[in-house]
């Protein structure tokens, strides 16, 4: 799987947040005459506040980020004790441990001074005359400069979005302005919904950027309730915020480590600017609410031919938001269910199918119509021709159903297709043929997952025989009088019929399938010929007997 490779940063381009570091702590006057006795390697640390140690018990009191110091008092006994208190200190992320010089040990043990070398945690030797008081005094005046800095700066950045906001540039462009003050790229993902993002992943190449999309899904990055880093499947490390939603799906705000490391300004400025972004997220959904409406019966009209002029196409789809630009290719599907959905389910499943980021196709439309769920498939991309271009039609819808299946948890959905149009007025005919399609299928039990109306074969002869005398006089030769039988009692002879030529032939497969003793199923075929005056063993006669069960089960349909 590839992967988007980070960027490097040119020197001095990259945004260094303000720190009090262990290395500018040395740089004080009062510590001119201070040694780094270990841990040069951690003196870029930053320092946030500053601890006396004056009890051997205070390992449950040191928070990360501190400079801690002592006098060495509660280890003038048990030296041994500051050698395990060392390993405990790094680990609780404090920035350096200052210990003051030959106050109550002449010398630092060797093996302390090896611990805090090997877990780099700057040890350093304090002078004898200094007192401590003005010290904290002094480190905290800079903590506390540094911190204000910072404050600054982030109510300056929260002050900019906010004017952006007001201005209704729109989500992308928050995202983008939110691009350009991070250094780092970021992107709303939200419950059941394709991610917006910001302008580098946007225009970055496809192949880059979908291994990367493939884990801003909300099931990845919106686990939980609270805030915090999290590494993602392919080693990109992304900070969450949850986004304040009322009445709406759960989102998050997503800071990409790609090209910068993630600041802790960074952080916060990503925790202040999500609840801006649930703003522009209620306004979004506000829009995207109204237009599904718009759409859903743009689609409907469209499907059902109630939009007779190409301008009024053109107009409608226009102020809908359609994806599908005018001369493009497609045909219609109709969504298979093993039960049928409620119709306000079918529109909620439609809102998703329009708003999720489809690997298999780009621009699909969706719409309950009636009690069926639609979809205009949008084929354009495809060069073939003739057969070959119906071959890769079929292996896009396959490819399309394989990706329905997955997404809504449905795994006995089945699509059936109508024929591919090339103006937007002949989707009406191919909406009909995929009813066409899923009608005969279901009456005349066609296998398969994907029915095309193309592939229907005799089944679709046999569905546009009109009503007439003909059609009439078929039926009661053939069937009708089975029918008949059965109703006074003759013993499932159409059902055996039926179930005979599914099992094409094999009586003993036939009797195991309707749980019927073998001699009963030969009694009813006997019967059946005997009834009709024919013989199943004649191919011509079978042929006979199984078109008319077949247009028996069909709807009389029109031959326009």
């Amino acid at each position: 799987m590839a992967m988007m490779p980070r960027k490097e940063m040119l020197p001095g381009s990259q945004s260094k947040e303000a720190e009090f570091t262990v290395k500018e702590l040395l740089n004080i006057p009062l510590l001119k005459e201070a040694r780094l006795l270990a841990g040069n390697k951690g003196v870029q640390k930053a320092i946030k506040r500053v601890n006396v140690m004056e009890v051997p018990d205070v390992i449950s009191w040191v928070r990360p980020g501190e400079f801690l110091m002592t006098t060495g008092y509660p280890f003038r006994d048990e030296p041994e004790r500051l050698q395990q208190l060392v390993p405990e200190l790094a680990k609780r992320g404090v920035a350096a441990f200052g210990i003051m010089k030959k106050r109550y040990s002449d010398e630092l043990p060797p093996e302390v001074v090896a611990e805090a070398e090997k877990h780099g945690l700057p040890l350093l030797e304090l002078p004898s005359d200094i007192v401590f008081s003005d010290l904290v005094r002094i480190v905290m005046e800079r903590v506390l400069a540094q911190e204000t800095s910072q404050l600054a700066d982030l109510q300056n950045r929260i002050q900019s979005m906010t004017r952006l906001l007001l201005e209704g540039s729109g989500l992308y462009s928050f995202l983008d302005a939110m691009e350009d003050m991070l250094d780092n790229p970021v992107a709303v993902v939200r419950e059941n919904d394709k991610p917006w993002l910001s302008k580098s992943l946007r225009s970055a190449e496809p192949t880059e950027v979908w291994p990367l999309l493939q884990s801003l899904t909300f099931r990845q990055v919106g686990r939980g309730s609270s805030n915090g880093f999290m590494l993602l499947q392919n080693s990109y490390r992304v900070y969450a915020s949850q986004i304040p939603t009322r009445r709406m799906k759960q989102a998050c705000l997503v800071l990409v480590e790609r090209n910068r490391d993630i600041l802790p300004i960074d952080v916060l400025s990503v925790d202040r600017l999500s609840s801006l972004a649930g703003l522009e997220l209620a306004n979004v959904e506000a829009v995207r609410e109204v237009e599904g409406k718009y759409l859903d019966q743009f689609l409907q009209d469209w499907l059902s031919g109630k939009i007779v002029s190409e301008a009024d196409w053109k107009l409608r789809a226009d102020v809908c938001g359609c994806a599908i630009p005018e001369g493009t290719p497609m045909c219609a599907l109709l969504v298979g269910w093993q039960t049928p959905e409620p119709s306000e389910k079918l529109r909620e499943i439609a809102r998703r199918l329009r708003s999720e980021r489809l690997r298999s196709v780009d621009g699909l439309l969706a719409a309950p119509i009636g009690d069926d769920l639609a979809l205009v498939l949008p084929i354009g991309h495809l060069s073939q021709a003739g057969a070959d271009r119906e071959e890769a039609c079929s292996q896009l819808i396959g490819r399309l159903l394989s990706e329905l299946r997955s997404l809504l948890g449905e795994r006995e959905l089945k699509l059936f297709s109508g024929r591919i149009v090339e103006r937007s007025d002949g989707l009406q005919g191919s909406w009909a043929q995929a009813k066409r399609a899923r009608q005969v299928a279901e009456v005349c039990r066609l296998p398969g997952e994907i029915v095309s109306y193309d592939r229907l074969g005799v089944y679709s002869l046999l569905y546009l025989i009109p009503s007439g005398e003909e059609r009439e006089q078929f039926l009661n030769r053939f069937s009708a009088p089975l029918l008949q039988a059965d109703r006074k009692g003759g013993g499932r002879l159409v059902e055996t019929l039926e179930m005979f030529f599914r099992c094409n032939g094999n009586i003993k497969l036939t009797s195991e399938r309707l749980y019927a003793h073998y001699n009963t199923i030969v009694y009813r075929l006997e019967k059946v010929q005997s009834i009709l005056g024919v013989s199943l063993d004649d191919p011509e006669d079978r042929l006979q007997l199984h078109l008319a069960l077949k247009l028996g089960q069909i709807t009389p349909g029109s031959s326009g």
